[in-house]
């Protein structure tokens, strides 16, 4: 039963009450009892329309074309190392041996590149593969030869000295590989090429 109905019928028979009262004592009464109905429910306030938010511009095709292209030139700037991948280790580690930072950079793959350029520190890591490579000796001995070990790493003959250096092949991200996460045999910490001594017989 709903409010409405209820509060019909209640009326009803409050009337009914005093009427009968009325009858039974045959005098009028001089209180009259009115229920009156209930108010009707208030409509539900409708929701505060929400202003519409600008919609953000989407980016364009060529916009996005325009991003990557940048991205591609950042990481590719100076092109692939000429050469094999023994040709271009030799002349970074030469490169490192004169202290020509710039120059070894350019032998570099395209994510080593970026990332020494962000962090502006080619010649920290250049001595510091310097320092790995020459392992143990006071200086790194001109490199002059090398062969492929597998598809991603070279070992380049200097002097007495046997370098192992990992190199990345794949086109267009060729030469010497450059990361702070050590191979072993090296020494846990410091940015390096994957570069390490090992006297290979």
């Amino acid at each position: 039963m709903n409010t409405t109905t209820r509060t019909a019928a209640l009326t009803a028979l409050a009337a009914g009450l005093a009427a009968t009262a009325c009858t039974s004592a045959g005098r009028t009464p001089t209180t009259v009892i009115t229920i009156a109905p209930a108010p009707a429910p208030a409509a539900t306030a409708s929701a505060t329309p929400t202003a519409s938010a600008t919609p953000e511009p989407r980016p364009t095709r060529a916009a996005i074309d325009d991003g990557m292209d940048d991205f591609l030139r950042r990481f590719r700037d100076t092109g692939d190392p000429k050469g094999t991948p023994v040709q271009f280790t030799i002349r970074y580690l030469n490169a490192l041996r004169a202290g020509k930072w710039t120059d070894a950079v350019k032998e570099m793959a395209a994510v080593e590149r970026a990332y020494i350029r962000i962090k502006d520190n080619a010649a920290a890591v250049g001595r510091d593969v310097l320092k790995n490579a020459a392992g143990g000796h006071r200086t790194l001995p001109r490199c002059t030869s090398g062969v492929m070990v597998g598809h991603d790493a070279v070992v380049i003959r200097c002097g007495d000295v046997r370098v192992m250096v990992h190199v990345e092949t794949w086109r267009g991200f060729r030469g010497v590989k450059v990361d702070e996460v050590f191979v072993p045999s090296d020494h846990y910490g410091h940015p390096h090429t994957h570069a390490y001594t090992a006297l290979l017989s």
